[in-house]
């Protein structure tokens, strides 16, 4: 669905075309702003974060900080309506609120062994026979491990086929409804890297553990599960129609491995798969969790002008300007703490920071680092939104 409509007065573009000029690396009419909204939406409308699972309640927090905080150019979606579809993306057993947490809690991670070092080889042999579904393979193989009350095999099958479904469709209803008033979204669906979900499902210790003994064996894996990805992203994107998909790299930061371990046994299943996704019209958001300062030079490897880098706070954002800006666009990155503690001024101070500097030339997106703090301040938010208009237009 085609975007109309514009969002302040002296916009000469639409979210999606300044959205895309930004990732393309040129110069839009003003720097987009995207962040990235999910708890905080609950405490600003005054319920607790378990109420988000249900969608009209997930709708009505989310409406009234666009509302009375924004507008922002594009929607980081981050809502699952059943507990069990994020660990189609991220697959690790969870506490969710009120599901084994308080319902105000944040969601949790639980760091146990859900995939077995059997699972490398099983991999190479699904993906021989079935490369195009082997992560949806992978995943019905894993889901029983993570979640107690469903069954193996068919049962399997027959418990989360239909939420996935009754997910995508509420998504798909979501979109439209934002395209309506002029907002775009930044992705219409993701995973996590090949490589970080091995990670996750295998928890830290076991991983580390893995990534001395066999590499090679890793670094496979994660190349034969390329073919997958690709294919389910692209279909899912073009059932969302969006052109853009997110994928988490959650544990390839210089926190969790070496930058040595990222060049020889992570980026070559990650570059084969942005460079698919590229050849078929799909934008790669990279969600670069941690610190990435040692990774960067790296990252020069993925193919220019199709990439969005997207830091949480852990980064130096101005050494990634200097680095990679002229390959690919950078999100980023009002801190989680500054939106929480700081003063508005000290917002805007920072925002107008970002702006002039990662802004210059075009191929930035101001958003939050990572998630908006739940406990964030309602004006340091708004101040964030205002900074766009007040600092982002391009002369």
């Amino acid at each position: 669905m085609r975007i109309t409509k514009l969002l302040h007065p002296k916009d000469t573009m639409t979210s999606e075309e300044r959205m895309q000029a930004a990732i393309n690396l040129q110069v839009p009419d003003r720097v987009p702003v995207s962040p990235l909204i999910y708890y905080f939406a609950a405490y600003y409308a005054g319920m607790v974060n378990a109420d988000l699972r249900d969608p009209a309640n997930y709708s009505r927090a989310i409406d009234k900080c666009f509302n009375e905080l924004g507008p922002w150019d594009a929607l980081y979606p981050l809502n699952f309506y059943h507990a069990e579809i994020g660990t189609f993306i991220f697959p690790m057993k969870m506490l969710e609120p009120g599901l084994g947490l308080p319902p105000d809690a944040i969601r949790q991670f639980l760091e146990e062994e859900i995939m077995v070092p059997e699972d490398y080889e099983w991999i190479t042999r699904a993906c021989e026979r079935t490369p195009s579904v082997s992560y949806i393979r992978l995943f019905l193989r894993w889901i029983p491990r993570i979640w107690s009350h469903i069954g193996e095999g068919w049962r399997s099958y027959v418990y989360m086929l239909p939420r996935i479904a009754d997910n995508l469709w509420r998504w798909r209803s979501e979109y439209h409804d934002w395209h309506d008033r002029g907002v775009t979204q930044l992705y219409g669906f993701g995973l996590e890297a090949a490589f970080d979900s091995f990670s996750m499902a295998r928890g830290i210790l076991n991983f580390s553990r893995d990534l001395r003994k066999y590499p090679e064996t890793i670094a496979r894996a994660a190349e034969e599960m390329t073919d997958s990805y690709a294919f389910i992203l692209k279909n899912l994107d073009r059932f969302f129609g969006v052109g853009r998909v997110v994928i988490a790299l959650h544990r390839t930061s210089n926190d969790f491995i070496s930058p040595d371990t990222f060049e020889k046994v992570a980026l070559p299943s990650l570059k084969s798969l942005v460079e698919r996704l590229k050849a078929e019209g799909v934008n790669s958001v990279l969600h670069c969790d941690g610190n990435w300062d040692l990774n960067l030079a790296a990252l020069r490897e993925l193919p220019a002008g199709c990439c969005v880098a997207q830091f949480d706070g852990a980064s130096d954002i101005f050494k990634a300007k200097e680095i990679i800006g002229d390959r690919m666009c950078i999100y980023g990155d009002v801190p989680a703490d500054l939106l929480a503690l700081g003063s508005p001024s000290e917002v805007d101070e920072y925002c107008h920071r970002l702006i002039e500097e990662m802004g210059k030339g075009g191929g930035f997106i101001l958003g939050s680092g990572c998630e908006l703090a739940p406990n964030a301040r309602p004006e340091n938010v708004k101040t964030m939104m205002e900074s766009v208009v007040k600092y982002g237009y391009y002369s």
